[in-house]
């Protein structure tokens, strides 16, 4: 499980402030367009025949502006703040976050004594003003957001509901459950979400400058304008419970939005929306290609690092909590502790990585490898980690290869510090000369 992942089709807009009405009785419903085993139904209502007809011209909306048509009718349901809550909460598995923590607690990323779960549904009750459940392909818009859309409706209220119809597309048009259920790792997760919700994000903001008669590609084709409303958007996206969650929740979440609009509209800007299309049928692979456009569209791939097995410490009677690719945003994220919430530069660098964490009863402990794409780089990164020392913590570089211990004697070591030597030394010197 992917802590910021859960938050993949939840609209993160600002919620409206109207006063609530009252509730008609709540009818559930159990739509589920795939076919196969029956999921719970949804609480809520069905919307009126005024909230239908605002909903339908959302629907056109959105097919104009993304450029897809829907191949099918999507049921809507009106929710309260309280049901959508229930359902984010009905939908975390709880032995999957338990290991998450734990798995984040082991590498510093996590307090110990955080409730992750009442973090996770504080942040999405403050920003989730509707979503789309591709399980079941049917719309939730919250109660007050669709009377304000039904009374006077607010281009921003518009613009986040347009976001979530996107997702309705996607689903219909480009895949979007069938490639949900694919495996990937964390760095993968990030990377296709990232293209998600960028890809929605750009539709808003192709909305908002339809709405004022300037054509979307006046936007894409200069990515310094992209950027600019970023640093706009970045001061604004923030909510109380938002600012605090860690970092390891909040950037990846954010960057889900935002350094995936910049790629969107990277290809989008030389291209049109079939472009964007395209990043769903070739989604990046790694979070460097999100971060660095230019390498999504070069082909550059990250390392596949393999860590081998640690006999002497299955024999000391650890076992693997989990294994996984971080890539180069958590990696940031990890590199800025203490200073910022992640440390882009010495990021950037990425080449590949792999973590694997152990655990013993209450003990837990993790070992990293990491390639960088020059010896430089991996200094940056080892001064990086020099900065703000962690108990416990132990790193070694050679070349520019980087081993990260946590929680481990050093005599527990030997056997992890052969290896990574063997493996850092198979490593080229460096790979071709950087991207301009």
């Amino acid at each position: 499980m992917r802590l910021a992942f859960l938050l993949l089709l939840a609209g993160c807009g600002a919620g409206c402030g109207a006063s609530p009405d009252p509730e008609p009785t709540p009818t559930p419903t159990s739509d589920n367009h795939t076919g196969g085993e029956a999921v719970a139904p949804l609480l809520g209502r069905a919307p009126t025949a005024t909230e239908r007809r605002s909903i339908e011209t959302l629907e056109r909306t959105a097919e104009r502006i993304r450029s897809l048509s829907f191949l099918r009718p999507v049921p809507v349901r009106i929710q309260t703040a309280a049901e959508i809550t229930a359902f984010i909460a009905g939908s975390i598995e709880q032995d999957e976050l338990d290991r998450a923590q734990r798995f984040y607690v082991t590498l510093g990323m996590l307090p110990a004594d955080l409730d992750v779960e009442a973090m996770l549904l504080a942040v999405m009750g403050e920003q989730v003003v509707g979503y789309y459940d591709p399980e079941r392909d049917v719309m939730v818009i919250r109660d007050d957001v669709m009377r304000e859309l039904s009374r006077s409706p607010s281009p921003e209220s518009a613009s986040v509901l347009v976001h979530e119809y996107v997702h309705a597309l996607q689903d219909q048009n480009l895949g979007l459950s069938e490639s949900m259920g694919l495996e990937r790792s964390i760095d993968g997760d990030n990377a296709f979400a990232s293209v998600i919700e960028g890809d929605a994000t750009l539709a808003m903001i192709g909305f908002m400058t339809d709405a004022v008669g300037v054509p979307l590609r006046t936007f894409t084709a200069d990515l310094s304008r992209v950027h600019a409303l970023l640093d706009q958007g970045l001061s604004q996206a923030r909510g109380a419970e938002l600012e605090r969650a860690p970092p390891i929740i909040r950037v990846p979440l954010l960057s889900h939005y935002f350094d995936g609009l910049v790629l969107c509209a990277a290809v989008h800007g030389p291209g049109d929306w079939a472009a964007v299309d395209g990043l769903h049928h070739a989604p990046p692979t790694t979070t460097e290609q999100v971060l660095h456009p230019e390498k999504y569209l070069m082909g550059e791939v990250g390392r596949d690092v393999v860590l081998p097995v640690f006999a002497a410490l299955e024999a000391e009677g650890f076992t693997v909590l989990d294994e996984d690719t971080l890539g180069e945003l958590e990696l940031s994220i990890f590199l800025g502790r203490g200073t910022a919430e992640r440390d882009l530069g010495a990021g950037e660098g990425w080449d590949g990585d792999r973590v694997r964490v152990y655990v013993r009863g209450e003990e837990s402990a993790a070992v990293w490898f990491s390639s960088w794409d020059t010896e430089a780089d991996a200094i940056e990164v080892e001064q990086a980690l020099a900065r703000v020392p962690v108990a416990g913590e132990r790193v070694v570089r050679q070349g520019r290869a980087v081993l990260i211990t946590t929680h481990l004697e050093i005599e527990q070591c030997t056997e992890i510090d052969a290896a990574f030597a063997a493996w850092a030394t198979s490593l080229p010197i460096a790979d071709a000369a950087p991207l301009p």
